[in-house]
């Protein structure tokens, strides 16, 4: 059972909050219209975290932009309404909220067109710092959407400030390399095979201790690299477990797993529990994840994973 001092934990989760709009037509791809499905969907990796975490048990703080746009009112109401600290929910009165138009079909690979320029507005300064010391904030998960000029700050908080624990998302491929000045600093560091492969500069890469051994060798010490239906690797310090997934027989949608994954991972390492047990967790996580439209599952909580542990 997980340690209920970790709850104490108070995380600051910084990065995207945004709305995803999903189209989906499962008639075969042509020129003109199609019929179909659209939706609009609360996302970003910044949201996602915090709102699982907050599920499993964590007192969470948002810090992102949003513009001051119905996008942005409906993000904020959201965030507020799963008890999350928007105090550091900035609206900007010049950039649109983060859009995200994700399109795909039967048997299709998703296509996406984002617009995240309101993110540059995140900026480490002595305000957050400030907030951060004073609310007793002592993690944080950052995503890798924000401007290298913010990523030296967060970094070089961190050396003067080594309790402070930061797990580091690598959110997408061709953003994935911005951290690898800093992974000798981040305490946890999930991505995804293809968010891999453009770390290490490989076309191919494969579940081994090859890939963990080049992982490390770069800086990252402990590390998560989840490899959809092959499963999971985790290398902890010296040690490497692969597993695999929980994939349920009916998967709705693929967004927003991978976060998942990371935030039932996090919850149990935060707890100090043993790596399989934390596997276990993000596990659950994802699988719960991938059964909703939704980006973050409302059936997660502490309980919940625990009750399904006992079960399995």
């Amino acid at each position: 059972m997980a340690n209920q001092d970790d709850t104490r934990k108070k995380i600051l989760s910084i990065g995207n909050v945004s709305v995803d709009i999903k189209a989906y037509s499962p008639e075969e791809e042509t020129e003109g219209y199609r019929d179909g499905t659209i939706e609009l969907v609360p996302g970003g990796v910044g949201r996602g975290m915090a709102i699982n975490l907050k599920h499993l048990g964590f007192e969470t703080f948002i810090y992102s932009y949003v513009g001051n746009d119905i996008f942005g009112d409906y993000l904020r109401k959201g965030l507020q309404q799963e008890k999350i600290d928007t105090t550091l929910l900035f609206t900007s009165p010049t950039q649109e909220t983060s859009l995200f138009s994700v399109m795909t079909g039967a048997k299709k690979k998703s296509s996406c067109i984002y617009n995240t320029k309101i993110l540059r507005e995140i900026d480490f300064n002595e305000k957050i710092i400030s907030f951060i010391e004073e609310n007793g904030i002592n993690v944080l998960a950052v995503d890798s959407n924000l401007r290298e000029e913010t990523y030296a700050q967060i970094y070089e908080y961190k050396k003067s400030h080594p309790e402070i624990f930061i797990f580091q998302n690598a959110t997408a491929p061709d953003i994935a390399r911005k951290t690898i000045p800093y992974a000798h600093l981040i305490d946890l560091f999930a991505c995804n095979e293809f968010e891999a492969s453009a770390i290490l500069g490989e076309k191919e890469i494969l579940p081994d201790l090859s890939l963990a051994d080049k992982m490390q060798q770069i800086g990252f010490k402990n590390f998560i690299v989840t490899f959809g239906s092959q499963g999971v690797m985790v290398r902890i310090g010296n040690d490497t477990w692969n597993e695999p997934p929980y994939t349920p027989s009916n998967i709705v949608d693929t967004i927003g797993a991978g976060d998942a994954f990371a935030s039932g991972f996090l919850m149990g390492f935060l707890s100090h529990q043993q790596v399989k047990n934390c596997i276990h967790y993000g596990l659950i996580c994802a699988k719960e994840t991938l059964l909703t439209r939704q980006t973050v599952s409302d059936s997660l909580s502490r309980d919940f994973l625990e009750s399904y542990k006992i079960k399995t």
